[in-house]
């Protein structure tokens, strides 16, 4: 059911590396639109020129086709009274949740609100650097599969921590994007600005601007690769959070690890339909164990068929006898989640420099992070940790720098600015800073 490779073996270190190489996003396809991507890229195109051209009538027209037949343009926003309606109708126990996750995702964003450094003071000069929030913000997540409440949790609250004047979100006008739940989640964070639209479309209309969806600044949010590459495609023109694909996990485990744990984060990543899940461990007996407790829990799941294909595409248990060469493995997985689970949880941590949320010890599921423990579960994905970091409040934060001269500071300065000025032909540049210092022109 779940392959088992041995890096000890020839074959199994080739599979390993085929494993990674799929992972992770090959350059040429993205850039020059070539094989899979190109062709999605080029579909993803047409539906952007399509919204920039008809606005609200080409996302309504996605919408029908991707979405919900029956789908008018009336529906496209959503109403406070909708949201209210939709609160009421939601179990006590459900909305006492969604308000544990917002309390608890806004406690910890507040905490690493960043604050301005103090000033670098020399003689004359003063040098500082100060953070602004967005002045708006786009926030899309899918509801094709399921209704992620969660996700919206997760961009919202940052954005909103950060002081973002105007958060429009957008998601698809399925079964699950009409979800209550979503809705409910809209209310208790008092959003305004809630459209229906998905894919693509949602992407250009608020990147583009149309006649009901606002333009914004920055765009932010889980979803499939035409989403991922609709980002990519307005990329410059407005900002976005990276390129967010499908969900997945590196778990590093000795032979101190659980196996009913382990199998247990590793069906929960793999049930996200695509998701995928590596266990990397110096435990042959630990990967024996795993693979029998994965058989086991698969049978008590609700999404077991979807759960079985990503075990057999894209899951495996990898054995190695170092726990160095293990972790070094993982480093260039580079993985969404990277859960620790060994003896030596902090010396492990420490060598682990990749990974877009990292949970340490055997009780730090990473279901708690995808719903309440904080941190926002909107993460890099396809190796792309190895230079991306998740959303949060940061990411809806601008830095500027505060430079202030007096005539003493800046004289102390010209004589380089004027060389390297000159040096570099721009003598504009030079004669700035010689007629505020009294030099000849």
């Amino acid at each position: 059911m779940i392959r088992v490779l041995h890096l000890s073996g020839e074959s199994d270190r080739s599979a390993v590396e085929e494993i990674i190489g799929r992972l992770r996003l090959d350059p040429a396809q993205l850039a020059l639109h070539q094989g899979s991507l190109g062709r999605a890229a080029a579909a993803v195109a047409e539906i952007v020129a399509d919204v920039a051209a008809r606005g609200d009538a080409a996302v309504v027209d996605a919408c029908r086709r991707f979405d919900d037949p029956q789908f008018t343009a009336d529906q496209l926003r959503v109403s406070r009274a909708e949201m209210e309606q939709a609160r009421a109708r939601v179990p006590a126990e459900q909305l006492a949740a969604i308000r544990h996750a917002i309390r608890q995702v806004r406690e910890y964003q507040r905490h690493i609100m960043p604050a301005d450094p103090p000033a670098l003071r020399r003689a004359g000069a003063e040098l500082g650097l100060r953070f602004t929030p967005l002045d708006s913000a786009g926030l899309y997540f899918p509801g094709g599969r399921a209704a992620y409440p969660s996700s919206l949790i997760m961009l919202a609250v940052p954005a909103q921590v950060a002081g973002v004047r105007r958060i429009v979100v957008c998601t698809p006008p399925s079964r699950y994007g009409r979800s209550d739940l979503v809705l409910a989640a809209c209310a208790e964070l008092e959003l305004e600005h809630v459209y229906r639209a998905g894919g693509a479309a949602a992407v250009a209309a608020m990147a583009l601007g149309t006649e009901a969806i606002p333009r914004v600044d920055k765009i932010f949010g889980p979803g499939n690769v035409y989403v991922q590459l609709a980002k990519r495609l307005v990329a410059g023109a407005v900002g976005t959070d990276g390129f967010l694909g499908p969900s997945e996990i590196v778990i590093i485990a000795d032979e101190t690890g659980r196996p009913d744990f382990i199998a247990a984060d590793m069906l929960a990543q793999a049930e996200h339909d695509p998701g995928s899940a590596f266990l990397l461990t110096t435990s042959g007996t630990i990967a024996r164990q795993t693979a029998a407790e994965i058989a086991r829990q698969l049978s008590l799941r609700q999404r077991a068929e979807a759960i079985e294909k990503a075990l057999r595409e894209s899951c495996a248990i990898i054995v190695g006898e170092s726990m160095d060469a293990l972790v070094e493995l993982a480093n260039r997985f580079a993985a969404e989640h990277v859960s620790i689970q060994v003896r030596r949880s902090e010396e492990v941590l420490s060598m682990l420099r990749h990974g877009g949320a990292i949970f340490v010890g055997p009780y730090a599921a990473v279901a708690a992070g995808d719903y309440v423990a904080g941190p926002s579960h909107c993460l890099p994905t396809g190796t792309t940790a190895r230079f991306a970091s998740g959303v949060s409040v940061y990411e809806f934060l601008k830095r500027s720098s505060v430079e202030r001269y007096t005539r003493e500071g800046l004289e102390a300065d010209a004589a380089a600015i004027i060389a390297l000025a000159r040096a570099e032909g721009l003598d504009a540049h030079a004669a700035s800073v010689e007629i505020r210092c009294g030099a000849a022109q």
